[in-house]
Order: structure tokens, then sequence, then C-alpha cells
């Protein structure tokens, strides 16, 4: 856990050494009052014969003492309490925007190895468990070592025999605290797994609410939640079971310490040489009271390290993927054109031999028209990954501009080619913020542009109450499927690329605004290569180019016409969709 924290404390040193200094001073001033407790019996009050004289000045200048100790602790604490309160919630904040900036430089591989539910856990729970451990450990954590180094400082100095009780039952108590959480701390770490699965499980369940009604699914899901419900009872049970000796074990040692000094102390005071030993057994049964609060507290602190130090591993994994995607920052090249080619180009997800892409090599120019058409897991989705970078070729090389595209920066590669996917994902922001999304220095007049190519002007003005002010809905709910496709192509047309890719985001629409759409694309955006991904060939059918993928290989590239009649694949897929019209 502290190595994971002083990555982040540099902008937190000031508050961290003050809160370092300041529960150390608190400590030794109260410290100091049981000692002065122990000189006012010693030197207050005077044995005289049979009677016992009380020495005023001595008696009222310790207890000022006392008085003013106490009094500057307090205040003292209130300047910790400001001051580590400011240093856990600024590392915790450092932490966050840290793992946040992480997960952005993954790839999508790095993504698909990682659930969605985990890194949400991870980013807030998970975090959230550090910060707390680190406000509500900071005071036991640096006041146990300082009341135990004073403790036992002060006790050999005053009573090197009584204080051997202390040397005996210390290291004893540490061993039981190191043995704990060594048993505790991987038991966290389950609990933290489940709490993964369970938030999964409640993200679907709320997502796919209508699916599970229709299906009459209910009590399946309520059983799926039950059974990891218990199995999070049960792990905490285990932990919190196994910690929960902490207590019981701590007191055991140190209520012996406390027997240990009455029974020594009380075995040396029968002796003459040691008569004043009952002052020493006073002050160390103090020390004892100290120490057991003081250990009370570390029994909570570990509890929380235990928690935090699952949660600590969890974060730290994230930190340490490494994505296969390499930026190319530095790079001034920019992309001229929109002319792309696929030279010998193999892929596998996996980073195997399985190959999803098999040695595909195809050109197209710049300013096109082209259609990809393929039988479901064709591959057609993967072209497109991989000209953008969300993964890199196994073998071959993907040039567009006439540059291959790991020469270009990431910023500089997909702020030039934009895309609009089949299942759009539009944000709970208002209709005109979604479309700026694409460009936000994009001016009004660009906006109204942009969404008349897509054909959403109408229906935002029209049919929308508040026009492009309309807020829309978490995951688009208030709009309709072809609305949805309508808005995100105005928002990727926004962006002014060299490269536009419609990854079958025509599938909602009617034929009559399809045909419109395109027929907008094609006047308006002249010089930007528009790439169709569609399963109807409809859609395609007009493109000025066509490639036929199967299996990850390019089985055929022309226009409709030589296809339908010299492709087996591409005149299949034609004939079945035509005689369904029929």
């Amino acid at each position: 856990m502290f190595k994971l924290l002083f990555k982040f404390i540099k902008p937190y040193r000031k508050e961290f050494i003050i809160s370092v200094v300041t529960i150390v001073i608190e400590s030794l001033l109260e410290i100091s009052c049981p000692y002065l407790m122990s000189m006012l019996l010693e030197y207050g009050i005077i044995q005289n014969g049979d009677t016992y004289i009380i020495d005023n000045e001595v008696v009222i200048l310790l207890s000022c003492l006392m008085v003013l100790f106490g009094t500057l602790a307090f205040i003292i604490g209130l300047f910790f309490a400001k001051y580590v309160a400011r240093f856990s919630k600024g590392v915790g904040y450092e932490i966050r925007k840290a793992e946040y900036l992480k997960l952005k430089e993954y790839s999508f591989h790095n993504l698909d190895s990682v659930s969605a539910s985990s890194l949400l856990t991870r980013l807030t729970s998970d975090i959230n468990i550090i910060a707390d451990t680190v406000s509500n450990s900071f005071r036991p954590m640096f006041r146990a070592p300082v009341m135990l180094i004073a403790t036992l400082t002060i006790s050999a100095i005053t009573s090197p025999i009584l204080s051997c009780v202390f040397f005996v039952t210390v290291p004893i108590l540490a061993i039981i605290m190191v043995v704990i959480v060594k048993y505790v701390k991987p038991r966290f770490l389950k609990i933290q797994k489940i709490v993964d699965r369970m938030n999964r499980n409640t993200k679907e369940s709320i997502v796919a609410i209508k699916t599970i009604k229709s299906y009459v699914q209910e009590d399946f899901e309520i059983n799926k939640f039950k059974e990891i419900n218990d199995d999070s009872r049960k792990s905490s049970n285990d932990a919190m079971g196994a910690n929960g000796l902490m207590m019981p074990a701590q007191e055991l040692v140190l209520y012996s310490t406390i027997v240990g000094i009455l029974y020594l102390g009380g075995y040396l005071a029968l002796k003459p040489d040691y008569a004043n030993i009952v002052v020493n057994i006073a002050m160390f049964l103090t020390y004892v009271t100290q120490l057991l609060a003081t250990v009370q507290m570390l029994t909570n602190v570990t509890l929380n390290l235990n928690r935090a130090g699952a949660s600590v591993t969890r974060v730290e994994e994230l930190f340490k993927v490494k994505s296969e995607i390499k930026d190319n920052p530095s790079s001034k090249l920019q992309v001229l054109n929109g002319d792309i080619e696929f030279k010998n180009v193999s892929f596998s997800y996996f980073n195997d031999k399985n190959y999803v892409l098999n040695n595909v090599s195809l050109k197209i120019k710049s300013g096109s028209f082209v259609g990809v058409v393929g039988q479901t897991g064709s591959s057609k989705t993967t072209l497109i990954n991989l000209l953008l970078r969300f993964y890199d070729v196994s073998e071959g090389n993907v040039f567009i501009g006439d540059h291959n595209v790991r020469d270009y920066s990431i910023h500089e590669l997909r702020k030039n080619i934009s895309i609009s996917f089949q299942n759009p994902f539009l944000f709970n922001d208002t209709v005109l913020n979604n479309i700026k999304r694409g460009n936000k220095k994009a001016t009004m007049d660009e906006v109204i542009n942009a969404a008349k190519i897509a054909c959403a002007y109408d229906f935002i003005t029209n049919d929308l109450e508040d026009g492009f002010n309309t807020m829309i809905a978490e995951g688009g709910t208030n709009l309709s499927g072809g609305q949805r496709q309508r808005v995100c192509l105005a928002r990727a047309i926004l962006m002014h690329p060299k490269v536009l890719i419609l990854d079958d985001s025509f599938s909602a629409l009617d034929r009559i605004t399809e045909a419109k759409v395109k027929e907008n694309l094609k006047n308006t955006l002249p010089d930007v290569t528009k790439i169709v991904i569609s399963q109807k060939i409809s859609t395609i059918k007009d493109s000025d180019e066509i490639i036929v993928l199967e299996k990850g290989n390019v089985s055929n590239i022309g226009n409709h016409k030589f296809l339908a009649e010299n492709d087996p694949i591409y005149k299949d897929i034609n004939n079945i969709q035509n005689e369904g019209l029929e």
C-alpha cells in the first residue's frame, strides 16, 4: 500500500509533513503527562516519618504543566485532523486521476481482458477504501510507534526491571498481528472480486430488464443474485471472523502486561531497596492504559489495512498493464488524403496463429465510396479496427495517406477517421452537445449542415420539443433507433474526416432515408473516403467498389454487376435478399 502512496504523495508533501509532525508532538505531550504525574507523586508528596508533607509549589507547577500539555495536545490534534484530511483525500484524487488516464491508454485488447464492472469498482470503491484507510489509519500508525518507543525508553530509564515486562509482551503482540494479517489479506481480495461479480450481475439485470421480464426470468436472476450475495456473506464472515481475533488477542497480551507489572512490582515493593517502586507502578499502569487505547486503534487500522491491501493490489494491477498499441506522439506526419492500403495483413485477437484476417491485400482510393460485405464472422469490422489502430496487425502493414498508420500519432490518425456504429452510443446530454462531440470547436452552422447531410435536421427541429437543446436520456432511450443512428452520423460528419466509416449504421433507416443520406454523402463530401459496412446488398450496390470478405479472406473486389455475376458468395447473398423481397 505504501509503495502505491509514495507515487502520489508529491503534490501533498506539505500536508503529509504537517500531519506527521503534529501527531508526533501530540503523542509526546500525552506521554509526558504520566511521567509528570509520577514526578508529582515522588517529589510533590514527601514522607516525613508517619506523615506526608505536600510541596505545594511542586504540585502546582507539575499540575499546571499537565493541564498545559493536555490543552496543547488538543489544539495540535485539531491541526492534525485538518491536514490529514487534505492529504488522504488528495492522494485518493491523484490515484483516481492517474488510474482514469491509464484506462484511456488501454488498447481494446487490454479492455477485453478486464470487465467493465471490475474497472468501475476499482476506479470508485477500491480507491475510496484506500483514501478512507489513509485518513483513519494515519493517527494510530504514527502514534503507536511514538507511544511504544517513548514508553519503552521512559520505562527502561525509570525502572529497568519493570520494563522487562514490556520487552516480553510487545514482541508477542507483534507476532500475533503479523500472523492474522497474512491470513486475512487474501480473503479481503476475494471479497473485492465478489463485489466485481455483484456489480456485473446488477448492471446486466438493470440493462436487460426488458429481456428478463419478457422471458419470465425474474426468479432465475433473483437466485443468481442470491448466490453471489451468499458468497459475499460467507467470505466476509471468514475474513471478519479471523480479523476479529485481533482484539481479544491484543487485550489478552495487554492485560497480561498489567498482571505482570502488578506481580513484579508487588514483589519488588516488599524489598527495602525498592520502596519507591509504587510510584513507578502507577506510571507504568497509566502507560499500559494508553498503549491499550492505541492498540485498540491499531486493531481497526489492521482491519482497514487488510481490506485496503486487497484494493491496492487490484489498483496496482491496472497500472501494471502494458498496452501493445505504441503511440508515436512526436510524429509530425499529417493525414493528407483518404488513400488506404492493406498490404499482406493478417490478424489474431489472441496473438496466436488463429487468424481472423489472412494475408489481406486491398487498396481504396481517396474520395471513393466503398462497400464491405460478407457473412457473419467474416471480419468486416476487424478491418476497421486495424485502420483506427484499436488493434495492431499481427503481420503485414496498413497504410493511410501513403504512410503506415503506426507512423502517425494516434491523435492525428483518429481525428481524421470518423466512424458511425450500428448500435450508436449517445451521452446523457443535449442533442447539440452529442453532435459536437465530433468537433467541440464547430459553429452552429457547421452543426446544422452536418445534421442536414445525415437527414437528422428535420426530426431534430420538428419532432423534438427543444430542438438541438433537447436532453437525450441515458442510452438515447427517448430516440428511435433510426434517430440515434442519424445523430451519430452527424457527429461523425462534423469531424471533417479524411475517411468516414459507416459500420452498418443504416440498419435502422428506411430505404428512402437511406438513399437520401447516401446521396448527400456523395454530393457534399466528394473528397472523403466513404466505407460502408453492411449486410444489405441494397445499401452498397451503388458503391464504386465492393469488397467481399469470406472467413477473413478477400473473396473478390468489384462493382455490383461484376460481383453478382462472378463472385459466388456475393451472388448467393444477393439472390437470397432479392428472394426475400419478392
